[in-house]
């Protein structure tokens, strides 16, 4: 497992390090799949933002904390970050565990037989849009027009696919498709 550590306005310490790599070593015994992870380290004023990434064989998990000592900020993101894994793993448990239990007996639901996790993970409604190029600016501008928290484009300065979304702390982000 590669463990990668920025700093952005901070330094990483070695007592960061230290705290930090033997806890994520006990995450990858208990995450087999883990195969790196990248921890950012964002300073501003008094506090720091800790922010880990986790890439579990092509599953990306992303959690970010942030506190006036980076150890705590560390260890609370790294929480977050199990409790993600965690409820991954039991859904793959659970997907397999039906799975297996309707080739061993197979029956037919109602609607309004299905349970709370399962209604979870239906798709409820299917999409088709029509892509335009567009720039970055118009596409936040379309995306506030339609009072979305993303918007789906063709970004026309790459021609590549691109999603704008609303962040949670305020501001804009973007994913391009490859």
């Amino acid at each position: 497992m590669r463990i990668d550590f920025h700093g952005q306005n901070a330094e990483i310490t070695g007592q960061l390090r230290s705290h930090a790599e033997p806890r994520l070593r006990t995450l990858a015994r208990h995450f087999q799949k883990v195969q790196s992870v990248k921890i950012v380290v964002k300073g501003q004023r008094s506090w720091r933002t800790v922010e880990i990434t986790v890439d579990a064989d092509g599953l990306l998990v992303r959690a970010q904390e942030r506190s006036d000592d980076e150890l705590e900020a560390f260890d609370r993101a790294l929480e977050a970050i199990e409790r993600q894994l965690g409820r991954f793993r039991e859904r793959v448990r659970d997907s397999h565990r039906r799975a297996r239990e309707s080739l061993e007996a197979p029956q037919e639901t109602s609607a309004e037989e299905t349970t709370d996790e399962e209604a979870s993970l239906q798709v409820v409604r299917t999409k088709t849009v029509n892509l335009k190029p567009m720039t970055t600016q118009e596409a936040i501008m379309q995306m506030d027009l339609l009072g979305h928290d993303f918007f789906l484009y063709v970004d026309s300065d790459t021609e590549k696919v691109a999603v704008v979304y609303r962040r949670k702390e305020g501001g804009y982000g973007v994913l391009f498709g490859e």
